[in-house]
């Protein structure tokens, strides 16, 4: 691989920085102002199985509608029990080949291509869509096996990009050692290397490749929908292109090695059943339910219950999807950043490019105190984290450590936030477990006692070099860490009773879910504090390094 130098004239721009469009943005491939690299882009199709991958959840979507509809006129027809049979029967066999037509149809109009500048995806039955995810936008990388995806060993792709969860892409199905290679191809521009491979310009026998119907450079200029590049069933030494004609002739696409990794740490999977045990809301969960088993006791009724069971199980589903989510969690450092894999039925190997992370969130609750847990979640500015798959667990959000001990937390979140020192490490165990304006915090006035009167010695903010922490809560701690490059707003607010009392409340704002509040702070120093922050994030976004990292800093 060759580096690839920054465009002459082109001002570096802060990673994580807001650009004209907001902090990132999918856009339409036809707006001329969008780049799409040297050449025209190669298209690719997912695999060819992804048909029979995707149809059966459109199979049991149409089933369970028809038989919502007519499940009452079947029960009160005066047919025969064999006709009955044979008549659903027939209704699951006209969904399935249905679906199977549907999911065919969109699999051939599903393609992707990868340039220098973007990754692209067309799609569409009905209405065709073209989108494009910047390679500088890239906030992370997702390949996710589903437990049918494991069995046959395929993988889907997900690339997470600023601006919301309509700007991600997901490419589904690719065989698992294809889905790797895009990855590393996609981590790999991303970064500022050139990957590029020239294509090849024999069709095979009979060919005519490299004539003037196909650009005569190889490229793909001048190839209709059905001039593809096809992913092959082995990776990349499988992967095809269709020539005129629906002929398949190989065709080299450029792949980049897989970037060597290092495991940090990971989770046992008895420290995670046990901060499951111990987390609030099961032991809400034990109590409620022992409560209305007594009730259902002394009564001798359970008719009562079902009112709660939806309830009772919305909260095992949450539990569940923690469980199934973090199990066998790691963590691993490489050049294109920090990995993460995890997953029991669902694995997930998600790979976070280096200044990427908008914000970091350190909690613990009561709990969890006993055994001296943390848990650190992470911000990214996407809006919308994690899989798409379409179960209980996307709503989770993403974590660099679901529990762990203090040390761990540390390593994680110097891995995460590179310019912490040892001095600013100290700092932080401060923020996680002390209270009062010992080593440089500041804290919330004595008079907001009269509203928080457990946690006003607690409540305080401290500013290191690299960054702005604001810890709060005395029963359940939390400590926020906003790099100052990554703050995107800061504001004050003012509720009627802090009003009464001359308190206000700062708020430090970064793209994400993350929202660092210091509560009930003197309006002096909030106003200092906002005004110093402000010009440390214009300091810090002009002397940050490149978004592609792996290019030198202007």
């Amino acid at each position: 691989m060759s580096r690839r130098e920054p465009e002459p004239g082109k001002p570096a721009t802060a990673p994580g920085a807001a650009g004209p469009n907001g902090a990132g943005e999918s856009v339409d491939s036809t707006d001329p102002a969008m780049p799409t690299g040297a050449g025209e882009p190669q298209w690719r199709r997912v695999h060819r199985i992804t048909p029979l991958l995707t149809a059966w959840k459109f199979a049991a979507a149409l089933f369970a509608i028809v038989l919502f509809q007519v499940a009452d006129d079947l029960a009160r027809a005066p047919l025969p029990g064999l006709t009955l049979v044979g008549l659903v029967a027939a209704g699951i066999a006209v969904g399935i080949l249905i679906s199977l037509a549907y999911s065919y149809v969109a699999w051939r109009r599903l393609s992707y291509a990868i340039t220098d500048d973007a990754v692209l995806m067309r799609s569409g039955v009905l209405f065709r869509r073209e989108r494009a995810s910047r390679l500088t936008r890239i906030q992370a990388v997702e390949v996710t096996q589903p437990i049918l995806g494991r069995l046959f060993g395929f993988a889907a792709i997900t690339i997470e990009s600023a601006g919301g969860a309509e700007a991600n892409l997901r490419l589904a199905y690719l065989t698992h050692d294809e889905a790797r290679a895009v990855r590393n191809e996609i981590l790999a521009r991303a970064a500022g290397l050139d990957v590029s491979v020239p294509v090849a310009d024999d069709l095979g026998d009979g060919g005519d490749g490299g004539g003037p119907e196909d650009g005569g450079d190889g490229s793909a200029g001048g190839l209709g929908d059905d001039d593809l590049v096809a992913a092959g069933a082995s990776g990349g030494a499988g992967a095809r292109r269709l020539a005129a004609g629906g002929r398949e002739a190989p065709v080299r696409v450029a792949l980049a090695p897989e970037a060597p990794e290092r495991e940090v740490l990971s989770v046992p999977p008895g420290r995670l059943v046990g901060s499951l045990a111990l987390n609030g809301l099961t032991l809400a969960f034990v109590v409620f339910a022992g409560v209305l088993t007594g009730f259902a006791i002394s009564l001798r009724s359970t008719e009562f219950l079902f009112g709660w069971l939806f309830g009772l199980l919305g909260v095992l589903s949450y539990l569940w999807s923690r469980f199934s989510r973090e199990f066998g969690f790691r963590l691993a450092v490489s050049p294109d950043g920090l990995r993460v894999r995890s997953g029991l039925l669902e694995t997930r190997a998600q790979t976070i490019p280096p200044g990427r992370i908008q914000g970091i969130g350190i909690s613990q609750g009561p709990l969890w105190r006993t055994r001296g847990w943390w848990r650190v979640s992470l911000s990214l500015a996407t809006g919308g984290t994690g899989s798409e798959s379409g179960d209980a667990s996307a709503v989770l959000p993403d974590v660099l450590l679901p529990v762990g001990g203090r040390e761990e937390v540390l390593r994680v979140v110097r891995l995460a936030l590179p310019g912490i020192t040892d001095d600013d490490a100290q700092t932080l165990v401060t923020g996680m477990v002390g209270s009062g304006s010992d080593d440089g915090w500041t804290i919330s006035p004595r008079r907001a006692r009269w509203v928080d009167p457990l946690a006003w010695r607690r409540n305080g903010f401290r500013v290191v070099p690299s960054l702005l922490a604001i810890r709060r809560g005395r029963i359940y701690r939390q400590l926020d860490l906003v790099p100052h490059e990554r703050t995107q707003s800061l504001g004050i607010s003012q509720g009627p009773l802090e009003r009464r009392l001359r308190l206000v409340s700062f708020h430090a704002h970064s793209s994400g879910d993350l929202e660092p509040t210091l509560p009930h702070v003197d309006p002096a120093v909030a106003a200092d504090l906002l005004a110093e922050q402000s010009e440390r994030a214009r300091a810090a976004r002009r002397s940050a390094g490149p978004e592609r990292w792996m290019l030198p800093t202007p």
